[in-house]
């Protein structure tokens, strides 16, 4: 595989083509939502420049997107006042890349993820999208070929725990330097987002264009927030970042009929602290398997089997976690000598749906 050293190779690996090829479409007329049709005109024209294609992507996220973050990241290119200090850096697969095959892929993502954490190691960025923007994926119907093709691409990018499992968390790892010039390393979530969650359990994960695999570091952002000057101290940077994940939960409505969401906040719910939520899928964990290779409509109420009822969002605090404590690296950074700035040390996590759930 490709190590993030770049020392090793990923094996070759065939289907790519064929995969894609043999993807059951939505062919019915009823479309994706306005906001996304919209969208398609410049993602889907086989004649859009990448240029066009990027700010089409862009613009949806400013308007669209319901988790705030990714609203502030598409801003970044206006400047530290538009996306609240907020980067994001992007890497972009169209039709030609995919056929190129897997080996292509794994080697331009660790390209621009090695590249994308040594801008991170300055604070400039503690997000990164993988767009896989192909009409074949944004028409993919949910079912288990798709489920298996998501979870062959994400093996592209964390080439490291390839061949990945479904219904994991797999966390990323984004260094930052600090005052001292050490570097520290913060867990980042690791996402997926496709056109054909429209109107589907995970409604909120919705996006034009295809296939994106989104990288969020909540805790670096917070910090380089302060390194950077942009906030006073690490506790009103970690309030910023805990407001803005609050205010996304419930958020995921939009471009659904119903404005049905797929997550809400639970104080209504008798013992539920007020840091936790619930939704219709585990949010990290980055390809679920039955949320991804389900095709049916929710149009009115969830079910309530689907539900996970307890997840958590207390780790955003300005608290010092100890190094063996599931939560530090989200909050507070894992110290590390700078050969490590390309490592990821920390290990699959297999989701559970349960109130002690950590990971």
């Amino acid at each position: 595989m490709i190590a993030l050293d770049g020392k090793t190779s990923l094996p070759a690996r065939a289907g790519l083509s064929e995969a894609l090829a043999a993807l059951p479409q939505d062919t019915g007329a009823a479309g994706f939502g306005a906001d996304i049709d919209a969208a398609h005109e410049v993602l889907l024209a086989p004649d859009a420049s990448a240029e066009e294609r990027e700010t089409a992507l862009l613009g949806w996220l400013r308007r669209s997107q319901p988790c705030l973050f990714g609203r502030l990241a598409a801003r970044s290119w206006q400047g530290p006042g538009a996306s609240k200090g907020l980067g994001v850096d992007i890497c972009w697969f169209g039709p030609e890349d995919l056929a190129r095959g897997h080996a292509h892929l794994a080697a331009r993502i660790w390209t621009a993820r090695a590249a994308w954490k040594r801008r991170a190691v300055t604070g400039q960025s503690s997000a990164f999208l993988i767009v896989f923007n192909d009409e074949r994926l944004a028409r993919a119907l949910p079912g288990p070929e798709f489920a298996d093709l998501c979870r062959s691409l994400a093996d592209s990018y964390l080439s490291e725990w390839a061949p990945l499992a479904f219904d994991t968390v797999y966390a990323e790892a984004v260094p930052l330097e600090q005052p001292d010039g050490s570097l520290v390393l913060f867990k980042a979530s690791t996402q997926l987002f496709y056109t054909g969650a429209h109107q589907r359990r995970n409604h909120d994960r919705r996006i034009p264009g295809g296939v994106v695999i989104s990288v969020n570091a909540p805790g670096h952002y917070a910090h380089s927030l302060v390194t950077r000057g942009l906030l006073p101290d690490l506790g009103a940077a970690m309030d910023f970042v805990r407001d803005n994940a609050h205010r996304t939960i419930g958020n995921g409505g939009i471009g659904h009929p119903d404005r049905l969401t797929s997550s809400w906040h639970n104080p209504a719910r008798p013992g539920c602290p007020a840091d936790t939520f619930s939704a219709t899928h585990q949010i990290d964990v980055l390809v679920q398997k039955d949320v991804v290779g389900d095709d049916t409509l929710r149009l009115g109420t969830h079910r309530e089997e689907e539900i996970w009822p307890s997840l958590r969002l207390d780790y955003l605090t300005a608290k010092d976690f100890s190094v063996g404590d599931p939560d530090h690296g989200w909050a507070n950074g894992l110290p590390i000598e700078h050969d490590a700035l390309l490592t990821n040390p920390w290990e699959p996590v297999v989701a559970a749906n349960t109130p002690d759930f950590n990971y």
